[in-house]
């Protein structure tokens, strides 16, 4: 089965681009896949990479309904461009996923160690897979992800953002009666059977650098990039901190937060 890395992006986060790529030399730099990076117009010259101009920002589904019909892959492993790497990928095991998903039919693996979903009561026999039923929120999520390519198109709603495509694509699937075979990986091997980024959210949170991308730019003479961006504050990624899908306890904490974002108040 052919396979490809789509790195999904547009124009207004063209501050992450090369500090993404940096990171795939650094922590990937066997890759034996094509990689592709969506953007609208622009694009940067770096071998190895191809940029997909998909021209006008119509959202995340639209660029990338109009991308993949470009690749021509069976599977796609699914990244964010904010999503800086953290630890070295071995590719051998990118190989066994890609192997698993083939013989067991898998449209959606989940494979990002930053996940907040556990689904250790739902594992398969005693295998480092579970499975991962599309029914409580961000069990569908844009995370680092094996697709089969035919299923993420399904789901690449137009107009779409990366948010409505977590928070609306449940929904979504069960109005128009599609099947997603979906697993994702037992906690207790997230740290040997996935891919790691540097933060559960990425080096930008709503609009934001978080400070493990501070922290990254600054390490890796990226500083430039840091004023282009707010930081997002200490307060703000501590209450993040504390989300617990479908949690009561979340209710309060998520008012406090909407109630901060819509006042601009950064702390």
């Amino acid at each position: 089965m052919k396979t490809s890395v789509i790195i999904s992006s547009c124009d207004l986060y063209s501050d992450c681009w090369a500090p993404m790529i940096h990171s795939f030399r650094l922590y990937w730099p066997d890759c034996p896949f094509p990689i592709y990076f969506i953007s609208n117009f622009s694009e940067l010259d770096e071998p190895g990479i191809t940029f997909i101009k998909v021209g006008e920002h119509k959202g995340f589904g639209s660029n990338m309904k109009k991308a993949l019909e470009l690749i021509g892959s069976d599977n796609v492993i699914l990244f964010l461009e904010d999503f800086f790497l953290d630890k070295k990928i071995e590719t051998e095991m990118i190989f066994n996923h890609i192997q698993h998903c083939k013989d067991e039919n898998i449209d959606f693996l989940k494979i990002d160690s930053r996940d907040i979903i556990y689904r250790d009561d739902l594992r398969i026999g005693d295998s480092f897979y579970c499975s991962n039923p599309l029914d409580i929120k961000y069990s569908l999520n844009a995370s680092i992800a094996i697709w089969k390519k035919e299923a993420l198109l399904l789901l690449s709603v137009e107009g779409f953002s990366a948010w409505d495509f977590e928070r609306k694509g449940l929904s979504y699937i069960r109005e128009n009666q599609i099947q997603i075979k979906s697993e994702t990986i037992l906690s207790t091997s997230f740290n040997s059977k996935t891919i790691k980024k540097i933060s559960a959210p990425g080096a930008v949170c709503k609009g934001m650098w978080t400070n493990e991308g501070v922290a990254f730019l600054t390490k890796y003479n990226y500083i430039e990039l840091i004023s282009k961006r707010e930081i997002e504050g200490k307060f703000i990624r501590f209450l993040i901190s504390l989300y617990r899908p479908n949690s009561l306890s979340w209710i309060p904490i998520g008012l406090l937060l909407r109630l901060l974002q819509k006042f601009k108040i950064n702390l």
